[in-house]
């Protein structure tokens, strides 16, 4: 991935870009993350908070309930509603909505979580990093696997 990557939401009000490598991409198949894309699933990249910044516009903030107790807001354009990402209040990175960059044409998630949620027919790739629930080592896995890749 040739950087800096950019993105923003489906009406053009808001713009970002990510100046750092992204930590990995994953596809979260929660219950919230279903409803939230109207999808089977979401698809997330961590992204370090010094690594991204907003170029246009400013999102609009929702406070979610979280599992833990960091207060989690949905990031989102208030214009068309296309969420960004979320931030959780103490962790290092952003869970941005991969779905909202420019050239996805290349986009290959590495693993997926909270896969007691999936719908029936969704299928895994035999080397995809798969976990019941949210990761129990902090994404390190995830991390790895990402790293270790080439990203063009």
């Amino acid at each position: 991935m040739k950087l800096p990557l950019r993105g923003g939401c489906q009406c053009g009000a808001i713009r970002f870009e990510i100046t750092k490598p992204p930590m990995t991409l994953y596809c979260c198949h929660c219950t919230a993350c279903q409803q939230q894309s109207s999808s089977a699933f979401g698809m997330s990249m961590l992204v370090e908070r010094d690594g991204f910044r907003f170029l246009k516009g400013a999102p609009t903030a929702f406070a979610m309930e979280s599992s833990g107790k960091a207060v989690k807001m949905g990031l989102f354009c208030d214009e068309c509603g296309t969420r960004i990402a979320h931030d959780t209040q103490g962790k290092p990175a952003l869970s941005l909505k991969a779905g909202t960059l420019d050239d996805r044409a290349k986009l290959r998630p590495v693993g997926h979580i909270w896969v007691r949620s999936a719908q029936d027919w969704v299928t895994f790739r035999d080397d995809d990093l798969i976990y019941e629930t949210a990761p129990d080592d902090g994404y390190f896995a995830l991390m790895e696997r990402w790293s270790s890749q080439e990203h063009v």
